[in-house]
């Protein structure tokens, strides 16, 4: 038997840009693994498009090879514990 205690409440968020202040329309995600001299920290930054531009244009003129790839859903699994 399944008794609620407390009913939940659907929350609702707004994704902010951590540099502009403006909707966030994108996640970079970097993940420090075991090696590193930054061993286990993780950085995430909420990006507006604008700023998401500007930061994969100086990831792809320093590293050409990167570029994005187009997914059949923008969920998937959680880019930390890759669980879905």
């Amino acid at each position: 038997m399944k008794i609620v205690k407390t009913p939940a409440v659907r929350e609702e968020v707004d994704y902010i840009c951590d540099v502009t202040g403006t909707q966030a329309v994108a996640t970079l995600i970097m993940r420090f693994g075991y090696g590193s001299p930054r061993d286990t920290d993780v950085m995430r930054v909420d990006l507006s498009s604008e700023a998401a531009e500007e930061v994969l244009a100086l990831l792809q003129s320093k590293y050409p090879q990167f570029v994005p790839k187009q997914t059949d859903s923008i969920i998937g699994p959680c880019p930390l514990c890759e669980r879905s």
